[in-house]
C-alpha cells in the first residue's frame, strides 16, 4: 500500500492505495454533531494542523431501526458520524466525473461505510466515487422543533447531506475530481434524499445530475403525520412537550427504544410512514410546487422504481396488507367516497388470488409509482429525464413471492453485495446478473461521464421521458422501451386528491 496525502480546505489527510485504487476513508465534512450541536443542523468542519489519518472508516451513526438481514448497532456507532469516503483510480488523471452515493435505510439505519456502498467498481471506470454518512432516526429526521424552535432544528439529516455536497464542491478538485460534473445517486431513503436535494434551495448548483432509485418524493410527508409520530415518541419517554429540552441529555439507548416504539406502532395508523423530511426553510413547500418553480432547472435526472416494491415492506407490515387498512386510510382522510374506485380496480378487477396481492400492488403504486411519475412529469418539462422500471425477478425471490421487490436493484447498480444481496441473487445465473449490470451500472457510468445513459451496453435506445408519452425503459433480461406502461393506474389516481392524505 502507498500513502497518499492530500491538502483539503481544512487540513491535510492521509489515504492509501490498494488494488490500484486510491482511497480515503473517514474524511470529516462537518463538525461533530454532539453536545450543544445535538438536534442542530450541520456546522462547517473545523481545521486541523497535523496530517489526519484517513485510512479507516469513521463511525456509523447510531442505528435506529431493525431491518431484515442487517446487523443492528455496534458499540462503535454513535453521534459523531459525519464522515465521507473517497475512491478513485490510482493515476494522475484530473477532472474526473464525481459520483456521490447516498445510502438508504428508511433514514433510520445503514451507512456510507456499508460494503454495498463501496466505490471500487466506479473508480475502475475512471469515476471518482464518494459515499457519505448522515444522521439517522431521532438524531437526524425527527422534528422536535414543533415544540421548541430555539433548541431544535428540523431536517438535520438533509442539512448533513447539503454540507457534504458543499465539502465536495470546495475540496474534490484536490483529489482530481471535477466540481462541475457531479452526479448524486441514492436508493430508497437515499433516492428520497436525491429528490429532496433537487427541491432544496440550499443545494441548488451543488450538483448537475441526479439518479433516484425507488425514492419517494417529500410530498408524502405532512404536518399531521409528523405531529402524531413526535407525540408518540415523547409519550414513550414520558416527556411532556413543554419539557422537550430533556431530549438534549437523554442517552442513545433510550432514544433508540423510543424510536423502536414508534416504528413498531406504525401499523396502527394505516398510511402513516416512518419519520422523514418535513417542510421548513430547507424544504419550503411541497416538492412538486418547488420543481414547477425551477428548483432543479439544469439538473438531468434518471428516475425509476421496481415493479413489486411493497412485497419487501409487507414482511414487516410497513404497508397495508389488508383491504380494511386501505379503507381506513381513506376514511382517516375524509376520502371514503373515493375508496370504491380503488376497491373496484385493485380488488375486483385485478386477478389476484388473495387480497394481499391487491394490497401490495396498491402499496407499490401509492408509495412509489405515483410520486415518481408526477416528479418526472414536472422535471421533464424543461430538463432531460429518463424513466426506468426494474422488472427482473431473481429466481429465489420468485419462489418466495417477493418478485422484483424493493432494494434488489442496488446490488446491480453498485455491483456490490451484503447478506441480503447474496440471498437475493445467490441462485441467479451469473450471465443474467452480468446482463442486468451492463444495463444499469453501464448506464449510470455513462450518465455520470456524459449526462446521457445510452451506449453500446444498451441494445435498446433509452429515449428521454416526457409527460405526453411517458416512455419508460423496462429492465429485464431483455430491456425494452414502453410508452406509458402505467397509463390506466395514472388515470385512476388522477381522480383522487392524494395531497389530502396524512399518510
Amino acid at each position: 500500500m502507498t500513502e497518499l496525502i492530500v491538502k483539503t480546505k481544512y487540513g491535510r489527510i492521509k489515504g492509501f492505495v490498494k488494488d490500484g485504487i486510491s482511497r480515503w476513508y473517514g474524511v470529516p465534512f462537518a463538525k461533530p454533531p454532539i453536545g450543544n450541536l445535538r438536534f442542530r443542523r450541520a456546522v462547517e468542519c473545523e481545521s486541523w494542523n497535523d496530517v489526519r489519518d484517513c485510512t479507516k472508516f469513521g463511525p456509523r451513526c447510531r442505528q435506529f431501526k431493525r431491518e431484515l438481514f442487517f446487523p443492528f448497532s455496534s458499540k462503535a456507532d454513535g453521534e459523531d458520524c459525519l464522515y465521507l469516503n473517497i475512491w478513485r483510480k490510482n493515476n494522475e488523471e484530473k477532472n474526473l466525473p464525481v459520483f456521490i452515493y447516498i445510502h438508504g435505510g428508511y433514514l433510520h439505519n445503514s451507512s456510507g461505510c456499508s460494503s454495498v456502498c463501496h466505490g471500487e467498481h466506479y473508480a475502475n471506470e475512471d469515476i471518482l466515487f464518494i459515499s457519505i454518512n448522515y444522521r439517522l432516526g431521532p438524531l437526524g429526521c425527527y422534528d422536535f422543533s414543533i415544540y421548541n424552535k430555539e433548541l431544535f432544528d428540523s431536517n438535520c439529516c438533509l442539512s448533513d447531506q447539503v454540507m457534504a455536497l458543499k465539502w465536495v464542491n470546495e475540496n474534490i478538485e484536490a483529489f482530481g475530481g471535477d466540481p462541475h460534473n457531479i452526479t448524486i445517486n441514492g436508493e430508497s431513503a437515499g433516492g428520497a434524499s436525491v429528490l429532496a436535494l433537487m427541491t432544496c434551495p440550499s443545494a441548488k448548483g451543488l450538483f448537475q445530475k441526479a439518479i433516484s432509485q425507488s425514492g419517494y418524493p417529500d410530498g408524502i410527508h405532512y404536518p399531521k403525520s409528523n405531529k402524531i409520530l413526535m407525540d408518540m415518541f415523547l409519550a414513550y419517554l414520558k416527556i411532556s412537550p413543554k419539557d422537550v429540552e430533556k431530549l438534549k441529555d437523554i442517552d442513545l439507548e433510550q432514544l433508540n427504544k423510543a424510536s423502536q416504539h414508534v416504528n413498531d406502532n406504525l401499523s396502527k395508523y394505516p398510511g402513516i410512514l416512518w419519520p422523514s423530511f418535513v417542510y421548513d426553510d430547507l424544504l419550503p413547500e411541497d416538492c412538486f410546487t418547488t420543481l414547477k418553480n425551477g428548483s432543479a432547472n439544469g439538473v438531468k435526472l434518471i428516475i425509476g422504481t421496481n415493479n413489486n416494491e411493497s412485497t419487501y415492506f409487507s414482511l414487516m407490515h410497513e404497508c397495508p396488507i389488508q383491504k380494511k387498512e386501505i379503507k381506513q386510510m381513506f376514511k382517516n382522510n375524509n376520502l371514503s367516497e373515493k375508496f370504491s374506485a380503488i376497491e373496484e380496480y385493485y380488488f375486483n378487477k385485478k386477478n389476484h388470488r388473495f387480497d394481499i396481492g391487491s394490497c401490495l400492488e396498491f402499496g407499490t403504486d401509492y408509495l412509489f409509482l405515483l410520486g415518481n411519475t408526477k416528479f418526472a412529469d414536472i422535471q421533464s418539462q424543461n430538463n432531460d429525464v429518463w424513466m426506468y422500471r426494474f422488472d427482473y425477478i431473481p429466481p429465489l425471490l420468485k419462489v418466495v413471492g417477493l418478485k422484483a421487490t424493493h432494494g434488489i436493484d442496488m446490488f446491480i447498480t453498485l455491483k456490490n453485495n451484503n447478506l441480503l444481496g447474496y440471498l437475493a441473487w445467490t441462485i441467479c445465473k451469473p450471465s443474467s446478473k452480468r446482463l442486468l449490470e451492463n444495463y444499469m451500472f453501464g448506464s449510470w457510468v455513462k450518465f455520470a461521464k456524459t449526462g446521457e445513459p445510452n451506449g453500446d451496453h444498451l441494445k435498446t435506445h433509452w429515449e428521454k421521458y416526457n409527460s405526453e408519452n411517458r416512455k419508460t425503459l423496462l429492465i429485464d433480461k431483455k430491456a425494452s422501451l414502453v410508452e406509458n406502461p402505467s397509463k390506466e393506474k395514472i388515470i385512476l389516481w388522477s381522480s383522487i386528491n392524494t395531497n389530502q392524505f396524512y399518510k
